[in-house]
C-alpha cells in the first residue's frame, strides 16, 4: 500500500469510529501523517505554499482549489446477459460451433434428432385436416392447438441463438448426467460488477462516474458510468458489502468477461474551495481542529467544519479564510509549543468554556 492509500484508510477510519475511540484513533493517526508530511514537504504544494515556522515545524498557507472524493473497489467484467442450453446428448446429431465463436442472432448452433418431432407434427397435421373437413368449430380449435404444439417441439430440435454474442462453453454427458450443456453471453454491452463497504455503500449513486483499470489490459484506462446499486447488503467474510455495477460505454473486443478490474468512483468533488492538506486535521471531542500560526508561531486551536475529502485534501467549509497559516502536521505538534494547556483542555477533555483568544466556534 503506498502512502497515500495508507493515510487514507487511517483518515477515515478515524472519521467513522465513536468519539470515546479517538484517543486511539489519533495515535494510528500520528503514525499515518508523517509519511504523509514528510511527502508534502518535500514536493512542496500547487496552490498553498509550504514553509516552516520559527520553531522549525512545516507550515501551508490555506489557498483555495479543487477536491476529487474518489472511491476505489475491486470487480469483474459481466456480459450483458447469458443463456445456456441444456439437451439430451444421446439427440446430439451436430454440434455446429466452438468455444470462443462468436455467433449472430438466430444462427443454428446445435442440431438434435428430429424424428420423433416430425412424426408428431405430421399426425398432428393430419388430424387437423380431417377436424376441418367435418367442420365442429371446437374440434377444430383442439387440432389446431395440437398442431401449434407439434411445430413448436419440432422447431425446439434446432437450437438458435436467441441474440448475438460469444460461445463460452460446450459440456458433454458426464457420468453423472446425459445432457449436454451450451452457454452462450451477449457481449454487445459490458459491465462490471464491484463490492462496495457498506460503510462506503452510502456515497455510491446511480450517474456517477468512474474510471476502470483492466488488470490484463495494463496502461489503458476507460470511462464507466455506475448504473445500479444494489438493494441490499450481504456478509462476506468478515465484511458487509454492497452490488455496484457500472456500464462500459463501448464493447471493446480486447475486454473479456471476467477480467478483474479496479474502478475508481467519483463520489463527490469540489472546485474553487478552500482546502488544507488532511496531515492538518486532528479530530477532537468537540470536532475538527487546525492549528494556526501567526507571526511564525502556532498560537491557538483553530475549530473548521470540512466539507468534501480526497487522499490529501479536505474542504475547509468554515473557520479558516484564504491565505491563513496552520501547521502542517497538527497531530505530532509538541503542545506546550502549541497552544496553552488551557486550551488544549478544551480541545481535547471536552467540556467548559472556551479558553482565553480562542478563535474558533462552539459545535452546534
Amino acid at each position: 500500500m503506498n502512502r497515500t492509500a495508507w493515510w487514507k484508510e487511517a483518515f477515515n477510519w478515524m472519521r467513522r469510529r465513536k468519539r470515546r475511540d479517538w484517543i486511539i484513533g489519533g495515535i494510528v493517526l500520528t503514525m499515518a501523517i508523517a509519511g504523509l508530511v514528510l511527502g508534502l514537504v518535500l514536493s512542496g504544494s500547487d496552490d498553498g505554499a509550504t514553509n516552516m515556522a520559527t520553531n522549525g515545524e512545516a507550515t501551508f498557507e490555506v489557498a483555495r482549489g479543487d477536491i476529487s472524493q474518489i472511491l476505489t473497489v475491486y470487480g469483474e467484467v459481466v456480459a450483458k446477459q447469458e443463456y445456456t442450453f441444456t439437451f439430451d446428448g444421446d439427440r446430439v446429431n451436430e454440434i455446429l460451433v466452438n468455444v470462443g465463436q462468436r455467433v449472430d442472432a438466430d444462427q443454428v448452433l446445435v442440431e438434435l434428432d428430429s424424428t420423433q418431432e416430425q412424426l408428431a407434427l405430421l399426425q398432428a397435421e393430419r388430424v387437423l385436416n380431417e377436424a376441418r373437413a367435418e367442420g365442429i368449430p371446437a374440434v377444430v380449435r383442439e387440432k389446431e392447438l395440437a398442431y401449434k404444439m407439434a411445430a413448436e417441439n419440432y422447431e425446439e430440435a434446432t437450437l438458435r441463438a436467441p441474440f448475438a454474442g460469444v460461445v463460452t462453453t460446450i459440456q458433454q454427458a458426464t457420468a453423472s448426467s446425459e445432457n449436454w450443456r451450451i452457454a452462450l453471453i451477449d457481449t454487445s454491452e459490458l459491465y462490471i460488477e464491484a463490492s462496495v463497504d457498506q460503510l462506503d455503500a452510502p456515497d455510491v449513486a446511480v450517474g456517477q462516474t468512474a474510471q476502470a483499470t483492466i488488470e490484463p489490459l495494463p496502461g489503458r484506462t476507460w470511462p464507466v458510468e455506475i448504473v445500479e446499486v444494489g438493494g441490499m447488503a450481504v456478509s462476506q467474510g468478515n465484511s458487509t458489502t454492497v452490488s455496484v455495477t457500472g456500464k462500459l460505454p463501448v464493447a471493446d473486443p480486447s475486454i473479456l468477461v471476467g477480467y478483474t478490474v479496479e474502478m475508481e468512483i467519483l463520489t463527490a468533488q469540489a472546485k474553487d474551495v478552500l482546502r488544507v492538506p488532511i496531515s492538518s486535521l486532528v479530530e477532537s471531542p468537540r470536532g475538527w481542529m487546525v492549528m494556526k500560526v501567526v507571526d511564525g508561531k502556532p498560537t491557538t486551536p483553530q475549530q473548521v467544519t470540512i466539507g468534501v475529502t480526497s487522499d490529501t485534501y479536505a474542504e475547509i467549509t468554515d473557520g479558516l479564510e484564504e491565505g491563513d497559516v496552520i501547521l502542517l502536521n497538527a497531530a505530532s505538534a509538541p503542545r506546550d509549543r502549541a497552544a496553552s494547556s488551557e486550551q488544549m483542555r478544551f480541545f481535547f477533555q471536552g467540556g467548559g468554556t472556551p479558553p482565553a483568544g480562542f478563535l474558533g466556534k462552539l459545535p452546534q
